[in-house]
This record gives structure tokens, sequence and C-alpha cells, in this order.
């Protein structure tokens, strides 16, 4: 029997995974699997111990891109290589949603117990990793003031619900770019480095994004209008590509430095990073993930 650690967090989205606990437990042992759950809290430095005292074969992760971020980087920084498959149960699911993952349980239960896997790329940070997405500016500023209430009863539409409000507000950011020995000046409204191309519950956003190229995806919306600005965003939530647009700067590269004389927070991942400058580099194949 497939021994595997699932680690989920019970207040991630709408905070009712743990009522489908008893039916996960239930579907992953038809399968052969035994499921021994680990339930986050504010430390889990447990966490290492309680996989190897396991003997977990695998890494079961349950909740939102946060959570799949906490539990990447107590893997690598305690050297446990083990695949993880993620079960997207938080209010942003955008690496799993990615992998199209979240469409089928069943099937992926299926796929987990026969042990398909694949490596794909992380991005890091100084010594922090990121899975699918470093950011800074406007929307990122924004992100980080929504009321988790809010969050928990709409879902990603609280982000947008918020973002609408804060349009009168919106400033622009002067940024400093150096990737692939080219320098740019720009002033943006916000930039993200993206691992996948799936970002801000956008499907779309960066059709050209691979999981295992060894190279992160920079795309930064320049200052423009609130309207264009507008026409972009609905752009981006009908599934379209933005790439192209006058507006945008979009780059692939190993290693990118963005730096501002403003002191900007970044995000990776969705928690809160250090400020700027950030310098990230890519991974190649650091993670295995069940697929």
């Amino acid at each position: 029997m497939k021994k595997l650690v699932l680690v989920y967090n019970p207040v991630s989205g709408h905070a009712d995974f743990k009522n489908k606990l008893d039916e996960i437990l239930e579907r992953f042992q038809q399968h052969d699997c035994m499921l021994m759950a680990y339930r986050t809290c504010r430390d889990n430095s447990a966490l290492p111990e309680f996989i190897r005292e396991a003997g977990a074969e695998g890494i079961v992760v349950a909740g939102g891109d946060g959570t799949l971020h906490e539990v990447v980087n107590i893997l690598m920084r305690n050297e446990i290589r083990l695949p993880v498959a993620i079960i997207g149960s938080g209010t942003s699911n955008d690496f799993a949603s990615y992998l199209g993952v979240t469409e089928d349980l069943g099937t992926y239960i299926a796929q987990i117990a026969a042990g398909r896997t694949r490596q794909v790329d992380l991005g890091r940070s100084g010594e922090e990793y990121f899975v699918n997405v470093a950011s800074a500016g406007m929307l990122t500023s924004i992100a980080h003031e929504v009321d988790p209430r809010l969050k928990n009863s709409f879902g990603k539409m609280a982000y947008y619900l918020h973002s609408l409000g804060e349009l009168p507000h919106f400033r622009s950011v002067p940024l400093h770019i150096e990737a692939n020995g080219q320098s740019f000046e720009e002033q943006a409204f916000f930039f993200l480095i993206a691992n996948s191309g799936t970002v801000a519950g956008f499907r779309n956003a960066i059709p050209s994004a691979s999981l295992n190229d060894g190279r992160l995806d920079l795309l930064l919306v320049r200052q423009c209008s609130i309207p264009e600005f507008m026409t972009l965003a609905a752009e981006l939530v009908g599934g379209r590509s933005i790439l192209g647009k006058k507006s945008v700067l979009y780059l692939q590269a190993e290693s990118i430095r963005v730096s501002s004389d403003e002191g900007l927070d970044s995000d990776l991942d969705g928690e809160l990073g250090s400020k700027l400058p950030l310098d990230v580099v890519a991974v190649p194949g650091a993670l295995e993930i069940y697929c």
C-alpha cells in the first residue's frame, strides 16, 4: 500500500475541505493508498519530521497557492525530495488549474496511485522558492488588502470587486528591469514573473509559458489610461492573451532583476515577500509533481 502524507489547510478557500476529508480518504483507499493527515497551523516546523516518521512516498497538498508555496519551501529547505500532488481547495488555485488537475479528482487520484509524475521548474528569490508567480505593483498591494472574509465568501471574485473599487486610485511606479543582458526603464502599474501560464485566475495570461523550459516569463503592464487598462483586463478575463499589446512588456529569461526607487513589497505565490529589488532565477526540474 502506497503511503502518502496529506497536508491540508483547514481554512483555505471556503474552509470546507475538512468536510470532504472522509470522502478523500475513501477515494485514496480504493486505490490502495494510505493517507496520513497533517493539519496546517501557524507554525508548521514539525512537518518535516512528520513526513519522515510516516515513511511517506509522496505528499498530497490540499489548499491554495499559498499553502502549496509553504509546503514546497519546507520540502526544499529540508531536502525532502518526494513527489507532490495538488488538490486545489483555496481561493486561488492557479498552479493546479494550469496543470489541469482540478477538473476530475477521481482520475487524478488514480494517476497519483499509479505514480505518474513529471519534473517541473521552480523560481527562486534569495532563499525563498516560488511555484507559480512573483509580482509587485498595484495589483499585488490590492490582493493583500482584500478582507479574508470576503475571499471566503466570494472567492476570486473578491479580488476583482476590490480592484474595481481601487481603479480611481491606480498609479504607476518606476521599475528598472534587467534580463538577458538588456535593461528596461518602465513606468508600470505592475509586473508578474511567472512559471506557468495561469496567473491571478487568468488561464491564458501567458500562453507561451512552460514548466520545464528552465526560464521564467515576465509580463509587465505599462502606465496607460484607465479605459485602456480595462480593455486589457477584459481580454484576460475572456481568456485571451495580451502579449504583443503596446502597453505590455513581455520577455523570457533564466534570471530577472527588478528594482524601483519606491519601497515596493514583492509577492511570492500570493504570500508577502521582501521589498524590491527582486532577484529571481529559474531552478530547472527542481520539483517532482504527480500529474
